[in-house]
């Protein structure tokens, strides 16, 4: 079976595309925007920008798995410099809780979809919605309300799309998340794909070999094929602490070193060896439909915390932050081209 082999490009991100092509990425995640700005239905510019960039990816030559908005995150403003909730749905919508948040949910995810079209063949529903970053004010049962709601938008708007979720390993009751939302007699995830999120040795324990049995988990809940929807490993092992603040979202931020590690630590050469051999489980188990590796780019500052050279988020990426390929890119080249 060919793999989807994937990567994660932020829309932010100015890539240089025939690098990206030439480490053997043919897929690319890309995001798209809440699409209306007013309850009258006016179009975002935040969501034709990122129509656009869809279709510039494509014209690339690239596939796409496309995501629509999840509830918001918790995340750094430069303007208040804290980390603050920040949503993704416009507060016109309401709360989680009245009769209509849901219902125009699906019908602006439904739009999404329509006005994607053929740009987009597997859709992700959200972002780690089983992760507190992520999900929020809203609670469990109001979460998995919103995915149903997105995903079924999705499929009225593509019927032929294959959706799903990207559930973060490491985070707890991710197995139980798997059960509830897939196996429900009513679920529009049950004829799509199982999507997984893991960074083993970074913010969960683990090691490439681990990965079969998240894998194997996640086929045996569900029975479906599995897409590893993000993956990969940090290169920076600690930074000095720039300043003590009462905001972080996680320890990583608030002593910048991992807890866990792999091989010794975090290096560009280590990272390049988690690697090599994660991508040797995903190339070999049966179950696997594909994988999207994060991501592209370093980052000189922190989306969690706007620190600079935090371990937590500035170090991920195949390239550096002037663009030049790290240890990492040529380890990802040399296994998924062959050599």
């Amino acid at each position: 079976m060919n793999k989807l082999v994937g990567l994660c490009l932020p829309r932010s991100t100015v890539a240089d595309l025939a690098l990206v092509k030439d480490s053997g990425v043919e897929w690319l995640r890309t995001s798209f925007r809440f699409p209306f700005k007013d309850p009258e239905g006016s179009l975002s510019p935040e969501f034709l920008a990122s129509l656009a960039e869809a279709r510039r990816l494509r014209e690339a030559g690239f596939r796409l798995l496309g995501t629509v908005p999840g509830p918001g995150s918790y995340r750094h403003d430069p303007t208040l410099d804290r980390t603050v909730w920040k949503s993704a749905v416009p507060d016109w919508l309401g709360t989680p809780d009245q009769p209509g948040y849901r219902k125009t949910l699906e019908e602006a995810c439904a739009f999404v979809a329509r006005e994607a079209g053929d740009l987009v063949e597997y859709w992700q529903i959200a972002n780690e919605p089983d992760v507190p970053i992520f999900r929020g004010p809203l609670t469990n049962d109001e979460m998995v309300e919103f995915l149903f709601a997105a995903a079924r938008g999705v499929r009225r708007g593509r019927p032929e799309a294959a959706v799903g979720i990207n559930v973060g390993l490491g985070y707890g009751k991710w197995l139980s998340a798997f059960d509830e939302i897939y196996n429900r007699a009513d679920s529009p995830f049950r004829d799509g794909y199982v999507g997984v999120d893991g960074y083993l040795g970074c913010w969960s324990p683990g090691s490439p070999a681990d990965w079969a049995r998240h894998i194997d988990d996640a086929h045996r809940i569900t029975g479906r094929p599995v897409i590893i929807n993000e993956w990969g490993y940090s290169s920076l092992h600690s930074a000095p602490k720039e300043r003590e603040r009462d905001f972080y979202n996680q320890d990583v931020c608030r002593n910048k070193t991992w807890t866990h590690s792999w091989g010794g630590g975090h290096d560009p050469e280590i990272q390049a060896e988690f690697v090599k051999a994660a991508l040797r489980v995903f190339t070999e188990h049966p179950q696997v439909l594909g994988h999207f590796f994060f991501r592209w780019d370093d980052t000189e500052t922190c989306w969690q915390c706007g620190e600079r050279d935090c371990p937590s988020e500035c170090a991920w990426g195949m390239v550096d932050t002037a663009g030049r390929p790290k240890p990492v890119y040529h380890a990802f080249r040399e296994i998924v081209r062959g050599g």
